[in-house]
């Protein structure tokens, strides 16, 4: 029946949020309209296989009027994919926790990143040249991960909640983490890895050591946007802070807001996962996001030592401590009126 409702719209209909790479059963069927089309294609379905229905071929206008409502609730839905899924949710998750979901998954914006990674790789011959070409465009690459990063810290609700004080502090770690990992997701997505003129600047400027711990951190990358994106944010309230600024102290209320923030950031990665994958993949996959936390925590480690990066992140946080700190302001003033 989802196929003869909807094979007329052709194989390529509707755009999969997924990178193409939806898995189809039973469970996760109504996910995708765009991968599962393509697989009932893709398995031998025909429309011209159609069976006659059996009933009276006649429809009265109130029937008419219904298949009407019910087709254009159907094209609302493929023009909204976030409602495509609340319709036909059948996971743990609950409308609060798919609004959260939503709000992370655009709250950082990967669009320039890419971008300027497709440019670095349309730029350059990857197969013919081995020099360090003018780095402008290696550079506005780079530049572009921290604006990214800086834009997604000032959108994010839950670090705008916590007190100036505390959010001052932890600001630096979540613009290395957010950074970092999403620097990682661009390399691997855009195989920048491969451009021997991109990795020679790279080594240039950042050295050779850290940039072998990004390529070894690729090897625990998710593919999926949307999981990385809600990682993302786990990460940049993750308690790695401590590894690297052991004095650190916070008060109790802190981190009881942290501690709050953390478990609700991993209980929606969690039921993302078994509702996008199943058990099974979800277990293996939230595995492989522990060690990829981990790769992100020693790659930042290393970063320390690397003073290119460390004028980037305090410029990210200089900019973004300014942003707040003008918000706040007001925020006090519309308060006082």
């Amino acid at each position: 029946m989802f196929f003869q409702r909807n094979a007329h719209l052709g194989r390529e209909h509707g755009k999969c949020r997924f990178n193409d790479d939806c898995e189809i059963n039973i469970n996760t069927r109504h996910v995708c309209l765009h991968c599962r089309l393509k697989k009932c294609f893709g398995s031998g379905m025909q429309m011209s296989h159609y069976r006659s229905s059996r009933g009276n071929q006649t429809k009265t206008s109130g029937k008419r009027k219904m298949a009407s409502t019910i087709s254009h609730e159907r094209q609302l839905a493929i023009q909204l994919p976030t409602i495509n899924l609340l319709r036909s949710d059948n996971s743990s998750l609950n409308s609060a926790q798919w609004i959260l979901i939503s709000n992370l998954i655009h709250s950082y914006d990967e669009s320039r990143l890419l971008a300027a990674a497709r440019r670095l790789m349309s730029e350059n011959n990857i197969s013919k040249t081995a020099q360090i070409s003018d780095p402008i465009l290696t550079r506005d690459f780079l530049k572009q991960t921290y604006e990214t990063t800086g834009k997604y810290l000032r959108a994010n609700h839950d670090f705008l909640l916590l007190s100036p004080d505390d959010r001052s502090v932890l600001l630096r770690h979540a613009a290395e983490n957010v950074q970092c990992l999403s620097t990682i997701f661009v390399w691997n997505q855009s195989k920048l890895y491969a451009h021997r003129s991109f990795m020679k600047t790279c080594n240039y400027l950042y050295g050779e050591q850290l940039v072998n711990m990004v390529r070894h951190a690729m090897k625990f990358i998710d593919p999926d946007l949307v999981l990385i994106k809600i990682a993302a944010s786990l990460f940049a309230f993750s308690n790695s802070l401590l590894i690297l600024r052991p004095n650190y102290t916070m008060n109790s209320s802190s981190i009881s807001t942290i501690f709050r923030i953390q478990s609700t950031y991993a209980e929606v990665t969690w039921k993302y996962l078994v509702y996008r994958y199943g058990y099974y993949q979800a277990v293996l996959r939230f595995n492989n996001l522990i060690q990829c936390l981990m790769a992100v925590t020693n790659t930042i480690s290393e970063s320390q030592d690397t003073q290119a990066h460390i004028n980037d992140i305090e410029l990210v946080v200089e900019q973004t401590e300014i942003s707040l700190f003008l918000d706040d302001i007001e925020h006090l003033d519309t308060n006082y009126s």
